[in-house]
């Protein structure tokens, strides 16, 4: 017993230990080693962090503009309140069991984990609430075919699908964070701002998570391992419930060259894959005359990546990921203040759904199947000595390629370091340069030449003011 003890724990630790990408992440998070799992594991992580987002104010505005000059923007200042520049707090505290349910079968598993840290999957509109983040079962009975139900992680992007406490940095890149982790749309509805696009209320984001039927294996040949995961779900969670969700669909393939027979998340190796999630919501539209009128959508998001790795915690360990991700329909555009500047003493606009004419401070969702975005991100990694890692990352989002008036272009480059006190320990430093391209400035038009020379202005001022971010975060895996 003490063995199987310790083997559980082993695996445990390494479905959530440890700097992983291009892993398999289909076995370690939806089975259990078969023939030695203990059918009960209780385990857990917290990541403490602190982060500094800048806080600079915008300047210069004018026009609509004028009640947020010298606010600050969303995006400098620190998620998921906004209230602030600087801010410590638990981003993220998960506790989970996982196990086998013997002696029921000892080809059935099943894994449970909750959320209790504060972030867009537990904060909502200025309320906390914990949330279940996993629940599932998979039964392992059909050759070639093993059978996964309930709440889990989607088959997706490597930077979503693998677990966050090998995650290597703090903070996802702009296309992950923006197109990827989709925010679902409030129960308010939606208000038309003009052809193909509303304002809506914004709610938590779906942290990579459905609740569906997912078909998945891997083939083993040599050094050689293949595997897939096709998934029919929901389109949401189980907490939400606002606006109406359709079926989604979600598949990936992925081939690796394993070397020197390596298991787990720290596999060495290298990994190629391909992803593809089609999605269909429905978006509630106010009526002038009173109540509104459902319009359903479907949108689309696939990518391709690849990864080498060479080794962990061994001196001179190297890894290099790359990953290109896009996306079509339902882009959303984050409002870029929450509210009107601190000490205006005029009539202050509302944010929210109804008061999107000032286009600062409402969310704008284009749903359509025309609007497209595109992104991705390059990093590597290296192990100086077998504690230290050095890392670097640079992520591009360009949203609303589709519209020169639209687009904008998010670039960060991020410098960071970790040390790890050993494999279930390590404290993460993260400096990122950040900037927002307006890369088409004159095909945005206002009504008349002054109302165009104002919101051109606007735009070029909003973007101007993002600023660079610092973060420490301390991860701790029990």
């Amino acid at each position: 017993m003490k063995k199987q003890s310790l083997l559980t724990a082993a695996v445990a630790a390494a479905c959530f230990v440890g700097s992983a990408h291009a892993t398999n992440w289909f076995q370690l998070q939806g089975t259990e080693p078969s023939g030695i799992a203990a059918p009960f594991h209780l385990f857990g992580f917290i990541q403490p962090t602190y982060e500094d987002s800048g806080g600079t104010a915008v300047t210069g505005l004018r026009g609509a503009g004028v009640p947020f000059n010298n606010a600050v923007p969303k995006f400098n200042e620190v998620a998921p309140q906004d209230t602030s520049m600087s801010s410590f707090n638990m981003l993220r505290a998960r506790i989970a069991v996982r196990g086998t349910v013997t002696p029921i079968s000892n080809k059935i598993d099943y894994f449970i984990m909750a959320e209790f840290g504060n972030n867009g999957y537990t904060y909502d509109n200025g309320s906390y609430t914990p949330r279940l983040t996993d629940a599932s079962v998979t039964f392992n009975e059909i050759p070639g075919m093993r059978v996964r139900v309930g709440l889990f992680k989607t088959p997706g992007p490597e930077e979503v699908l693998q677990g966050i406490p090998d995650f290597d940095y703090i903070n996802f890149t702009n296309v992950s964070a923006q197109l990827i982790l989709n925010q679902f749309i409030g129960s308010a509805p939606a208000v038309s701002t003009g052809p193909g696009a509303y304002a809506v209320q914004s709610a938590p984001i779906n942290a990579g998570r459905d609740q569906g039927v997912q078909l998945f294996d891997w083939f083993n040949n040599g050094p050689w391992q293949f595997a897939y995961a096709a998934m029919v779900g929901n389109g949401a969670p189980l907490y939400y419930n606002a606006q109406s969700n359709s079926t989604s669909y979600y598949g990936r393939l992925q081939e690796s060259y394993i070397f020197n027979h390596s298991k787990g998340p720290h596999q060495a190796g290298i990994t190629a894959w391909v992803w593809d999630h089609l999605g269909h919501q429905a978006l509630d539209v106010a009526q002038s005359g009173g109540g509104y009128t459902r319009q359903n959508y479907t949108f689309k998001r696939y990518g391709v990546g690849a990864q080498y790795r060479s080794g962990f915690m061994t001196p001179g360990a190297v890894r290099v990921t790359g990953e290109l991700m896009r996306g079509t329909g339902w882009i959303l555009s984050p409002a870029a203040f929450a509210g009107a500047a601190a000490g205006y003493s005029g009539t202050q606009p509302t944010c929210g759904p109804g008061t999107a004419s000032n286009g600062l401070c409402t969310e704008t969702l284009y749903p359509g199947a025309n609007n497209a975005a595109v992104g991705g991100y390059i990093e590597t990694g290296v192990f100086v000595t077998k504690h230290w890692d050095l890392e670097a990352r640079y992520d591009q989002y360009d949203r609303m390629t589709n519209n020169p008036g639209l687009e904008r272009v998010f670039k960060t480059t991020t410098l960071g370091v970790q040390y790890y006190i050993s494999p279930m320990a390590r404290i993460t430093l993260n400096y990122a340069f950040n900037r927002i391209d307006v890369p088409h400035l004159s095909a945005i038009n206002g009504p008349t030449p002054a109302g165009t020379a104002i919101a051109q202005g606007n735009a070029s001022a909003v973007a101007s003011a993002k600023d660079n971010t610092i973060a420490l975060q301390t991860t701790l895996f029990f």
